[in-house]
């Protein structure tokens, strides 16, 4: 009989899962210029189980209904991961532009993307409660990152969660002098100037800084003249939907993988300015619902990992021969090996 007729081919992509999943080094992968290449006469000269053609059905059958089970479970996780997101999305935007009172009374803001807004604020154009704003340098650096002893320039993923990375970084040559001005300083606000149009206009507060880290020329540092505006509320505004707004519809690039942001545009966005007191207080609230937001995600995130282990884990000891064949018949009837023999 060919080969190919004892052959079950579920089952022998289960195996390769395998292989892939706990063999991560095995020899048939080869490290060559940072990328990743599969050998193939290698890899087919990798050892693996070649139970009989009834063993290899009866494996892939069990293990489609397990780890359609897993799946399922982990789906479920993630969906709940998304609605965490979009709620906190929301309620960040409800607060930059309703407030904390659910009561106060309300009047038009002059500006149909931002609707209604608490009689006692105001709109109000950026470029009037800024010093500054400036674009850093981007000389041609070295791909690994920076450690604690030398300088680095910040790459656009430092500012795309709401916290800012600083690992987000690439080493600046020994043979280039760092431009001292450039340099991140403790509660900056960056902003993405260029980048897909999700992540575009993605802004953040630096609280803290010990790397020697400088702003590249995608990112702009906005000098915030803080006499009537909180900086980590303008920050929390300008994450939200309302305050992204502008932003996006400004944006202007040939596709969606790179847009950027003129400084015409986040000189001239509109904003909101509450009592100084009051933005204070909405930072404080939009602080205290991410923390507790993200002990959820991250139970979730670990869940998720969980699960996954256990699918691999699974297909491994599956397709290894560690659960008997008699274990993994449906209950409603014996091993199709059984019956056959």
């Amino acid at each position: 009989m060919p080969l190919t007729e004892q052959m079950s081919s579920k089952y022998w992509a289960y195996v390769h899962a395998s292989l892939y999943s706990v063999r991560l080094n095995f020899p048939a992968i080869k490290q060559t210029t940072g990328i990743q290449n599969l050998d193939a006469e290698a890899y087919l000269n990798i050892d693996a189980a070649f139970p009989p053609l009834c063993e290899q059905v009866e494996i892939a059958a069990f293990l489609d209904r397990e780890t359609a089970r897993i799946d399922s479970l982990i789906a479920e996780k993630e969906r709940m991961l998304a609605l965490l997101d979009a709620k906190r999305e929301a309620l960040v935007s409800r607060l930059v532009t309703r407030g904390l009172n659910p009561d106060v009374a309300m009047k038009q803001s002059g500006q149909a993307w931002l609707g209604n807004i608490p009689c006692h604020w105001c709109v109000e154009r950026l470029k009037f409660h800024l010093n500054g704003l400036e674009q850093g340098w981007s000389p041609q650096c070295d791909n690994s990152p920076a450690d604690q002893t030398e300088w680095g320039v910040l790459k656009v993923g430092a500012v795309n969660s709401w916290d800012f990375d600083p690992s987000e970084n690439k080493r600046l040559p020994d043979d280039l002098e760092p431009v001292l001005a450039y340099r991140i300083q403790p509660h900056d606000v960056l902003m993405s100037r260029a980048n897909t149009t999700q992540l575009l206009g993605r802004t953040v507060f630096v609280r803290e800084i010990e790397a020697k880290l400088l702003l590249c020329d995608k990112l702009y540092r906005l000098d915030v003249s803080e006499r009537r505006l909180d900086r980590e509320f303008l920050v929390a505004f300008l994450r939200s939907r309302p305050g992204r707004f502008l932003l996006e519809r400004e944006a202007t690039g040939a596709s969606n993988s790179m847009q950027n942001i003129g400084q015409d545009t986040v000189l001239n966005s509109w904003i909101v300015i509450p009592p100084l007191a009051e933005q204070r207080e909405i930072v404080a609230r939009i602080e205290s619902s991410r923390n507790t937001s993200s002990k959820l995600k991250n139970a979730l995130e670990s869940s998720v990992e969980l699960l996954r282990e256990r699918r691999a884990a699974l297909i491994t000891a599956a397709v290894t021969g560690q659960i008997p064949i008699a274990a993994m018949s449906t209950p409603a009837g014996e091993s199709s090996c059984a019956s056959t023999a």
